[in-house]
C-alpha cells in the first residue's frame, strides 16, 4: 500500500523566510564551525501536527478536516521572536525561534485540528502540550565537548540580541508532503485550508 510521509503546517511569509535566514548567517559567523546543521530557510515551518506515513485515501480526509476546522477561525498573526534551545541553552540540540502573537488562537487550532484528525483517521496527537517553535538548526552528533560547551556560550550571549523578527497574518494551513534524500528533507504542499473572512 502506498503511503506518503505527511505533516499539518504553517506556512511562513517570504518576510518571515528572509529574517530567519539572516538570522541564522549571524549565528554561523559566531558559533563553532560545523556545530550546528542549519535548516534551509526555505523548508522552516510552524508544525501543528506530524501524521507521518499516511495512506492516499488518509491524506484526503486530513484535507477535508483541514478544510472544515480551518472554517472556524479568522485570520490571526504571529510574532517570530527570542532565540532557544531545546531541551536547554547549556545543553542545546536544538536552535530554535520563539513564536508569540494571537498564541490562544494558535493554541485553540491545533487543539481542534487533533480532534477531528482523530475522528478522521485514527490520527493520536502528541500528549505533550503544544510548543510552538521553529527550528532553524540541529546540533549536530559527536561534536567535541569543547564546541559543545563554546556553542553554548555563544547562544547564551546571541540569545539578548535576538528581538522581533518579523509579524506574519496566517491565513491558511497547509497539508505537507516529507520527502527525505540525501541532500536533506523536501517539503512540498498537498493542499491547503484557508481561515474563514480571509479576503
Amino acid at each position: 500500500m502506498t503511503t506518503i510521509r505527511t505533516f499539518i503546517a504553517i506556512e511562513l511569509s517570504s518576510e518571515a523566510h528572509h529574517a530567519l535566514a539572516d538570522l541564522q548567517n549571524r549565528l554561523k559567523t559566531v558559533v563553532p564551525p560545523k556545530a550546528v546543521r542549519w535548516t534551509a530557510p526555505q523548508n522552516i515551518h510552524l508544525t501543528l501536527h506530524f501524521l507521518g506515513d499516511i495512506t492516499v485515501d488518509d491524506a484526503e480526509k486530513a484535507s477535508q478536516a483541514i478544510d472544515v476546522t480551518t472554517l472556524a477561525y479568522n485570520p490571526f498573526l504571529l510574532t517570530l521572536e527570542k532565540l532557544g534551545c531545546f531541551p536547554n541553552i547549556r545543553r542545546p540540540r536544538i536552535v530554535w525561534v520563539g513564536v508569540l502573537g494571537d498564541i490562544t488562537v494558535l493554541t485553540s487550532l491545533h487543539h481542534d485540528l487533533g480532534d477531528r484528525l482523530k475522528t478522521a483517521i485514527n490520527f493520536a496527537p502528541e500528549a505533550r502540550p503544544y510548543s510552538p517553535h521553529l527550528t532553524i538548526g540541529r546540533v549536530s552528533k559527536g561534536i567535541p565537548s569543547r564546541h559543545l560547551a563554546q556553542l553554548s556560550q555563544v547562544l547564551q550571549q546571541e540569545q539578548p540580541k535576538v528581538g522581533s523578527l518579523a509579524e506574519m497574518r496566517v491565513t491558511t494551513i497547509s497539508l505537507m508532503k516529507s520527502e527525505l534524500k540525501p541532500a536533506g528533507a523536501v517539503y512540498t504542499q498537498i493542499s491547503r485550508g484557508g481561515l474563514r473572512n480571509n479576503p
